[in-house]
């Protein structure tokens, strides 16, 4: 069940993450890499909040500061392999929202087992 409730809030962030990188590439505010670490401030802002309470219940755990502080390492370190990731399908993908998804799903496996073991670690609810 950790991992559907994961998938759930992963789907309402990955809305806020592709939406921000959409109007910043069709507007041409940014180029796509940049876009891309754009929109993974409002998704990882909404996604660990969301992971703290509904995914893995550690809400209640106390331990917010270190949880927020492991989150956003992860997510600092994220960003920029899912940037690399997608800068090497653009070099091979023309269609730059088909190759941001592409990039983003190869990490969705190794972002769930991170932030598992990594941040939530106290109080992982569930199977």
């Amino acid at each position: 069940m950790t991992f559907v409730r994961y998938v759930l809030v992963q789907l309402v962030a990955y809305g806020l993450d592709l939406g921000t990188f959409e109007a910043l590439v069709r507007y041409g505010a940014v180029a796509p890499v940049l876009a891309n670490l754009a929109g993974k401030v409002p998704a990882g802002l909404f996604a660990f909040v969301a992971h703290r309470g509904f995914t893995f219940g550690a809400a209640d755990s106390g331990r917010p500061h270190a949880q927020a502080l492991r989150y956003f390492a992860l997510l600092l370190l994220n960003a920029p392999l899912s940037s690399l990731i997608l800068a090497a399908l653009l070099a091979v993908v023309t269609q730059v929202t088909v190759a941001k998804i592409a990039a983003d799903v190869l990490s969705v496996g190794l972002t769930f087992a991170l932030t598992r073991y990594f941040v939530f670690r106290e109080r992982s609810r569930g199977k």
